[in-house]
């Protein structure tokens, strides 16, 4: 039955998730400076992941795509009155909200670590731009990748919960958006924010499970 619901999420998030895989893969393009299939010559350019603005606007995507898939998974199921029919199944809440996070943050990262591949499997190549490139300077690219997260939790969370869309429902998207850009500021992308970002997610969670497990849905 898990295998069921997790079939069903995949379908209604499949549309969002491609067209979030063709704007990376549009990006990742523009930033490597091809154009139908070739590579152009880009001489002494931006260094790939340093200097180079495109690479960041990968995240603005995925950022995007992480705030749609999680309110799609909520408010997308009360708009349609389904959230009742979900809970009759014989199975426990957590494990039928834990089947959607799963299958929504699975899409989330993937849809993040797509662009950052690409593009540095690119910039690893010889011959290809005549900027220095090693793999670690991507490493602030796969730690945002891992932190875009919190924006799909935080997004989950506000359409879940009880709540005036104007007033207090997007409280916990604001709160982790705000950490997000807070960790970026003081830690610099080191290991530190890795793991407060981890230590973040699994408190939201086990936070939106405990608000699933006793919202009433009728």
């Amino acid at each position: 039955m898990l295998t069921a619901l997790a079939r069903k999420e995949v379908r209604e998030l499949l549309p969002l998730v491609l067209l979030g895989v063709a704007l990376e893969l549009y990006l990742a393009c523009t930033a490597t400076g091809m154009q139908l299939g070739f590579f152009e010559e880009r001489g002494v350019g931006p260094i790939p992941f340093v200097s180079d603005q495109t690479s960041q606007l990968f995240f603005y995507v995925s950022g995007g795509l992480a705030f749609a898939l999680g309110l799609w998974q909520t408010t997308g199921e009360s708009s349609r009155g389904t959230f009742q029919f979900l809970l009759h199944r014989p199975l426990a809440r957590e494990a039928i909200f834990g089947t959607k996070l799963a299958v929504g943050a699975s899409a989330c990262l993937g849809v993040a670590l797509l662009p950052v591949a690409t593009f540095g499997l690119w910039a690893a190549t010889s011959g290809t731009h005549a900027s220095p490139f090693t793999w670690s300077m991507t490493a602030w690219a796969w730690f945002l990748c891992v932190q875009m997260l919190l924006v799909y939790l935080g997004a989950f969370l506000s359409g879940l919960r009880p709540g005036h869309w104007l007033g207090s429902r997007f409280l916990p998207l604001a709160g982790c958006v705000a950490a997000l850009l807070l960790m970026r500021t003081i830690a610099d992308w080191q290991w530190s924010s890795l793991v407060a970002s981890l230590a973040l997610e699994i408190v939201l969670v086990l936070i939106i499970l405990d608000v699933a497990r006793g919202r009433d849905y009728s």
